[in-house]
């Protein structure tokens, strides 16, 4: 029984030691790693406008394409006029056709899920993309007019 115990320390030791030299030499390689290069483009974080700016927007940018990244069963229960639904998962997944030289807005519920979509067409290399900043909800409290189907 003594045995076992002894062994146990042992290997429990023997385990925290190879975690603390890994985290030790991950440390040592994240400080020596090179800054980004130039043409590298860091994720836009001023992207989200709210609804006053996104207003702005849109009457600015007659070229600005709406895009509503909810669930075509959300979409339906409200959405922008002008606005096509191309759910969050097609957007992840690379499933659209949307240009990179046009200007986006993109839209959701509440700001999530149209952020996240930002951050993925910007890593992409789309610079014009934003995102209605509480989603249809601040639209909504904004008093700004909705479609339905």
């Amino acid at each position: 029984m003594l045995k076992r115990i002894d062994r146990n320390r042992t290997l429990g030791a023997a385990l925290l030691a190879a975690c603390l030299l890994a985290g030790a030499a991950g440390a040592a390689g994240a400080a020596e790693a090179p800054a980004p290069a130039a043409s590298q483009k860091m994720i836009d974080d001023k992207a989200s406008l709210p609804v006053a700016e996104a207003r702005k927007l849109m009457a600015d940018h007659k070229d600005l394409l709406l895009v509503d990244v909810r669930a075509p069963q959300e979409y339906a229960q409200g959405y922008i006029e002008g606005s096509r639904n191309i759910p969050f998962i097609d957007i992840m997944e690379g499933r659209h056709s949307l240009p990179k030289d046009a200007p986006i807005l993109l839209i959701c519920s509440i700001g999530g899920r149209s952020f996240a979509a930002v951050q993925l067409l910007q890593e992409k290399g789309y610079t014009q993309v934003y995102n209605l900043d509480g989603g249809i909800n601040a639209w909504r409290r904004a008093t700004q007019p909705l479609k339905t189907q």
